[in-house]
């Protein structure tokens, strides 16, 4: 195993002591050239830096390190997301199966109808799906920034957030809300 750079050994002690303080298992790291940004893998508790990430100044990069930690806390709900998105998506393949299987001939009309069914029923599942999803992953983000808010000061983490916001990673909603956050914590 070869032993992390300077830069990254840091990095790796921001996590473990974010991680300590919001009483999660540390994440590993895994560093990359490029990506999209940022991210946390909960399937393997890992979070996942780029090089582009890691050039941000210290106060950012330290902002960005901790919410990725903030989704550590979040380990259990996203696994469960995930396990239920299987469970439903094995369900619903599983249904055309039994009544192609308990079909008492082998008239197009019997195993046209189910397959028809599935279809219909796919495409109205994705559809939910996709608009939980997409909640369910700003609620995700929401809160892994008033964790790193709670860690690191709410204007730090408005500060990063606008940063990650001018490089395309996050969207404005994040931004709004952060500033809503900051006002309210000001009063």
């Amino acid at each position: 195993m070869k032993r992390p750079r300077a830069e990254e050994q840091h990095i790796l002690s921001l996590v473990a002591d974010d991680a300590a303080l919001l009483h999660v298992a540390t994440p590993r790291v895994r560093f990359v050239t490029t990506s999209s940004g940022p991210c946390y893998e909960a399937l393997f508790n890992r979070i996942e830096l780029d090089r582009a990430t890691l050039a941000l100044p210290e106060p950012l990069l330290r902002i960005v390190v901790a919410h990725e930690v903030g989704h550590a806390t979040q380990r259990n709900s996203m696994l469960l997301d995930f396990a239920w998105t299987v469970l439903a998506a094995m369900a619903l393949l599983s249904i055309p199966c039994i009544i192609f299987a308990i079909s008492p001939d082998d008239d197009l009309w019997r195993t046209g109808v189910p397959g028809l069914g599935f279809v219909l029923a796919f495409f109205a599942c994705a559809k939910i799906w996709r608009m939980r999803a997409v909640k369910r992953a700003a609620t995700f983000e929401l809160d892994a920034d008033a964790k790193a808010a709670s860690l690191c000061g709410a204007a730090s983490a408005l500060a990063a957030l606008e940063t990650m916001a001018a490089r395309g990673c996050i969207d404005e909603a994040r931004v709004d809300a952060m500033r809503a956050r900051l006002m309210s914590t000001s009063r």
